[in-house]
Parts: C-alpha cells; sequence; structure tokens
C-alpha cells in the first residue's frame, strides 16, 4: 500500500513537472510572437509615436534619375502645342506682295533641328500654316526683284512669348512681313571687299574706286594712331576727295547719290577720351569724283598693328547719273 502510494505520488510530480515545463514553454514563444501590450500610462506616448514616420523605412521621394526623367516627360509634352501661322507680305509702300516664297521653320523636336515648310503668298499676299506642333516658328519671306529686311523675317516663342514678339498671328490679324522693291537697276564698275593696309602716320594712300586698286584713284585715306599695344588708344581716320567730295550715306536702300551737299574732307576720331571708343568702325558713304562720276562705298576701321580698312565699292560709269542701284548681272568691267 505505502509502495503504491509513493509510486503515486512520482507520477503525479511527474505531470506536473511535465506541465510547469510546457506552461513555461508556451509562455515565452508567447513574449516573442507578441508585442506587449501598453499600460494606461504609455497611452499618450504611443499615440504620439504612431503618428511619426518609422525611422527604419525610408521615405518614398523620387530620385534624381526619376525627377530628371519627369522634366523630359514634361519638356517633350510642350513639344506637341499646336501651331497656327497666318501672315501677309507686302512692299515698303503696303502693297501685297502676291507669290512671295515664305519660308517656315517649326522648333517641333527636342532631339533634331526641326521641320520647315514653304508656303507662297496669294493674290492678296496672304499665307499661312496650320495642323503642326512645336515650341516656335519662324519666318523668312523673299521674291525675285525685291530685297529682304529685317522686316522680312521673324520668330516667335509659343509656350513664352514676350513682350516685344510680333508674332502674334491669328486668321483675322495676319504677322505681317515686308519686302523692298527693287527699283531700275544700273550697269556699274563694282570692287568687292577687300583689305587695304594704311600707313600710321598719316601718308595718305590713294585708291581707285572703280576697280579697287590702290596706288592711284580719287579716294584718299590716311590715318594716325597712338599707341595701339595699350587696350584703348587714340586713333584718327581722314577721307578726302580732291576736286570733288563725301556724304555719309543714310541708309541700306539709299541707291541715289545727293546732287549736292558733299565735303571735300571727312573724318572718323575715336580719342580714348569718349565713352563709345571702338577699335573698329564701319561708314557708308556716297563720293562726287572730279570727273563728274558718282560713287557710294561701304568701309571698315580696322585700327592697330596691322592698321587696315576693308572696302567695297561701286560707280556709275555715266558721267552725271547718281543712280547707284546695284545688279550683278550688270556688272562693268572697271579699265
Amino acid at each position: 500500500m505505502k509502495n503504491e502510494r509513493s509510486r503515486n505520488l512520482i507520477i503525479a510530480c511527474v505531470i506536473v513537472i511535465a506541465g510547469l515545463l510546457i506552461w513555461l514553454y508556451w509562455h515565452r514563444n508567447a513574449e516573442t510572437l507578441m508585442p506587449p501590450a501598453a499600460n494606461q500610462g504609455d497611452v499618450t506616448a504611443s499615440t504620439s509615436t504612431s503618428k511619426k514616420p518609422n525611422a527604419a523605412i525610408p521615405l518614398t521621394t523620387p530620385t534624381q534619375a526619376e525627377a530628371t526623367q519627369q522634366k523630359e516627360r514634361q519638356l517633350n509634352a510642350l513639344y506637341f502645342t499646336p501651331i497656327a501661322v497666318y501672315g501677309k507680305v507686302v512692299d515698303e509702300n503696303g502693297n501685297p506682295v502676291a507669290g512671295a516664297t515664305v519660308e517656315i521653320g517649326i522648333n517641333d523636336s527636342p532631339v533634331r533641328s526641326g521641320s520647315d515648310h514653304v508656303q507662297t503668298t496669294d493674290g492678296e499676299g496672304l499665307f499661312s500654316l496650320t495642323g503642326v506642333h512645336g515650341i516656335a516658328f519662324s519666318l523668312r519671306a523673299s521674291k525675285d526683284g525685291y530685297y529682304t529686311t529685317a522686316e522680312s523675317r521673324g520668330q516667335r516663342n509659343v509656350i513664352v512669348p514676350s513682350n516685344d514678339d510680333v508674332l502674334q498671328s491669328s486668321k483675322g490679324r495676319p504677322v505681317v512681313l515686308i519686302l523692298r522693291k527693287k527699283g531700275e537697276t544700273m550697269p556699274l564698275f563694282f570692287a568687292s571687299s577687300r583689305q587695304i593696309d594704311v600707313p600710321r602716320t598719316g601718308q595718305p594712300l590713294t585708291v581707285d574706286l572703280a576697280s579697287g586698286r590702290t596706288g592711284q584713284g580719287d579716294l584718299h585715306i590716311s590715318s594716325w594712331l597712338g599707341d595701339s599695344a595699350q587696350p584703348r588708344f587714340d586713333w584718327r581716320y581722314q577721307l578726302s576727295v580732291p576736286g570733288g567730295g563725301l556724304i555719309e550715306r543714310k541708309g541700306p536702300f539709299d541707291f541715289e547719290a545727293p546732287a549736292d551737299g558733299y565735303q571735300a574732307t571727312l573724318e572718323v576720331n575715336m580719342p580714348t577720351t569718349v565713352e563709345s571708343w571702338s577699335s573698329d568702325v564701319t561708314k557708308n558713304y556716297f563720293a562726287k569724283l572730279p570727273n563728274g562720276r558718282y560713287a557710294r562705298f561701304s568701309i571698315n576701321f580696322y585700327p592697330g598693328q596691322r592698321n587696315f580698312v576693308v572696302l567695297e565699292s561701286y560707280v556709275n560709269p555715266v558721267v552725271g547719273n547718281r543712280n547707284l542701284e546695284f545688279d550683278r548681272t550688270k556688272v562693268v568691267k572697271s579699265p
């Protein structure tokens, strides 16, 4: 009996110990798998902490590559902005020019130069281009028998138009491009642009305006220079036509030489004290020659160590004829 009680006691102890071990094992795993419950005093701290991003998780901001790609997509989208161009070509008197050629360049791609379109004006001088897209366009009008001018062309940024933009065109308000009609041209002596070295000490150089040859002729050029090794230096050029005269030409389409008002000598003077000092100057003149002929010429002054001018000239071979409008197909061979 006593042995049986001892055996039962041992079995009971084993059961209790086994149960205790099972409980300890379960309780330890439960603590590992489940977060601890917050107590009453931790409610505020837990709530405020839950509003902050977890420091261990990075914020979802775009990378530099992604930002660059997004900007590229936005830029590419701008090139699909619709463009409609309406224009009119007129002459200097406002008369419509029919049959003029208008070159229209459309900036419609970020990876190539763009597309070119050509339109021809109708009987009212009108032209148009629609159904295209891009961020900007340019225009240039031309026609045989007309001069192109600064007003014969233009351009417009259709994305960010400026206050100076003249190409705000519409069907009811076309942009106007101006060509200048050529007048009656004359057969002329023509000496193309050439460099002519000029002495620095005032010794005159003589040039024949009809042929461009130096050492003879009616135009005398003299120059005086200061220390041209300095960034700024005094310089002066003097032009003269003994027995005739010079007068400054007013505009690029001023082709008829004046009948009077000429001066025997003209100067271009550039002292270092002037605010608008420059190391080169371009001038245009009419000349009345001693033999009664008329001429016009452009001259660029380049004072300095080399000290030269670039001269281009036109002479009417007919004595007393003041028309100096030029046509390259009517060049007269100089004597």
